[in-house]
């Protein structure tokens, strides 16, 4: 288990993604030829939108830190962002069993068709649900109970990947592709319920969508235009006090420039990883043509930095910084000063902005309620991350005695449920854990019913069922002509 963890931390996603699909096209049937072009442009474009986040957290992070404190607010939790949520869960016995132990599971689940997405290409991003099995473990003692949790998070993941995959390739563009990082997708059944409310005080009539303001506003509704303006915006909350310095107006310039280079540089970039998704999707759509397959979906599971740049994501992201940042200040009950992650709240409104289909005024809207309310569970769960944290050593110093958390992780409606369902008093938590995987059951039933409904609520359009709906038409009618 040792060597294969340390084999992913040490190749990481831009080698691991594809020989993940190298392997999975020749399983396909792909020309090998054709296979290992595709896989070598999917790391180029990984590798790529890797260098554009680097250069955005470089310049965003310390703007953000300095934002923080100029509030002069002193709350008793701090974010130290994703690393500790990763060292709580790999430092523990379920972490390191459950990436062989999750590996084989999402490929019976795949195989077996109880999931249209394939998930082992994103096994680094498991620690994202798998800490909350961690904390289980850590809470009860039951290595048992642990690997449970584990394995009903990583279905309600699966889950919700299968209902937003349609609607994210509608908006992001990449066919057969879906982020499986829970952090990107928890949230989509929220956005659904903002948008069903946001459309009956008809405030769904208020768009504000990159593609139309560049339409009504040209050069101001450019995509590098935007990334300027709020990069901008960002930098001056920032360095407000401090206007008068030539340093400020330094930073401030930089971080600006840099936001709207990533909105600039991004549609290129994107533009090499979908040549790395050519020759799957043609062989898929071809072997249905044919009737050479069954499987009417699949979806290749994705690191989320593939859509973190995308002009609308990036747009809201980066939007609700200081929003959030007030949102920890005023929200009665939270304890949580966000910190570290706060520079990568666009990760977390990648499956928010794919059900708004990009329009920014619903993404912000839904963002900051469901951002704003997972302050709640952050802070309900920060003693026992900080008591989990002390365990490994995963406190940085510069935290001092203050408890920690973290943002991405711990802002997780699934993850804190079922926590609290497992981690339940010994009396009712056989009653509390048997109501968590009929829920999950009921909710799985239900989508599988009416999938093609589920999927539209989230965003996806008739055109694209119009368009599988032919395709699996065609492969009908071959399988049973061959008959």
């Amino acid at each position: 288990m040792e060597v294969l963890k340390m084999v992913i931390d040490l190749f990481g996603p831009t080698v691991f993604v594809p020989v993940v699909v190298f392997i999975l096209s020749l399983c396909m049937r792909v020309e090998a030829s054709k296979a290992f072009r595709g896989a070598l442009y999917m790391g180029i474009g990984l590798t790529a939108f890797n260098i554009i986040l680097g250069g955005l957290m470089g310049s965003l992070g310390p703007v953000v830190t300095e934002m923080v404190e100029n509030t002069g607010v002193n709350l008793p939790v701090i974010d130290i962002g994703w690393p500790a949520a990763s060292v709580i869960c790999y430092a523990n016995q379920v972490g390191m069993f459950f990436i062989p132990f999750g590996l084989v599971f999402d490929l019976i689940l795949f195989a077996t068709k109880w999931t249209d997405t394939f998930h082992p290409t994103d096994i680094w991003n498991y620690y994202f649900f798998v800490f909350w099995a961690a904390i289980v473990q850590f809470a009860t003692g039951s290595f048992f109970l642990a690997v449970l949790a584990g394995m009903l998070l990583n279905l309600i993941l699966l889950l919700l990947a299968d209902w937003i995959a349609p609607s994210m390739e509608c908006y992001y563009g990449y066919q057969g592709v879906v982020s499986t990082c829970f952090c990107s997708v928890n949230s989509v059944p929220f956005a659904i319920l903002v948008k069903w409310v946001l459309k009956k005080l008809k405030l769904d009539k208020i768009i504000l969508k990159p593609s139309e303001l560049r339409d009504k506003f040209g050069f101001w509704g450019e995509p590098v235009t935007m990334g300027l303006l709020i990069g901008l915006a960002v930098s001056l909350i920032a360095k407000w006090q401090y206007l008068g310095q030539l340093e400020s107006w330094a930073t401030i310039l930089i971080t600006a420039i840099t936001t709207g280079a990533v909105m600039a540089i991004y549609p290129s970039v994107s533009g090499l990883f979908v040549k790395g998704l050519i020759p799957i999707t043609n062989t898929l759509n071809a072997r249905m043509r044919s009737g050479e397959t069954s499987r009417k979906n699949m979806y290749i599971a994705i690191d989320p930095a593939v859509f973190f740049g995308e002009e609308g994501n990036m747009a809201t992201g980066l939007v609700l910084i200081p929003i959030m940042l007030g949102f920890a200040i005023f929200t009665p009950g939270n304890i949580v000063l966000p910190l570290a992650d706060l520079p990568a709240l666009p990760f977390m409104t990648i499956g928010i902005v794919a059900v708004m289909q990009g329009n920014v005024f619903g993404a912000v809207v839904a963002g900051t309620l469901w951002l704003g309310f997972g302050f709640l569970v952050n802070s309900d769960v920060a003693q026992i991350f900080t008591e989990a944290a002390k365990s490994v050593n995963a406190i940085p110093e510069s935290a001092g005695s203050a408890g920690v958390t973290c943002l991405l992780v711990g802002h997780n409606f699934f993850g804190w449920l079922v926590y609290k369902a497992f981690a339940a008093a010994e009396s009712i938590r056989m009653f509390t854990i048997s109501a968590a995987f009929a829920s999950y059951f009921v909710v799985y039933y239900f989508f599988r019913r009416n999938r093609k409904a589920w999927q539209m609520a989230a965003g996806a359009t008739e055109d694209y069922f119009e368009e599988k709906e032919a395709l699996w038409k065609q492969m009908e009618e071959k399988r049973n002509a061959a008959k």
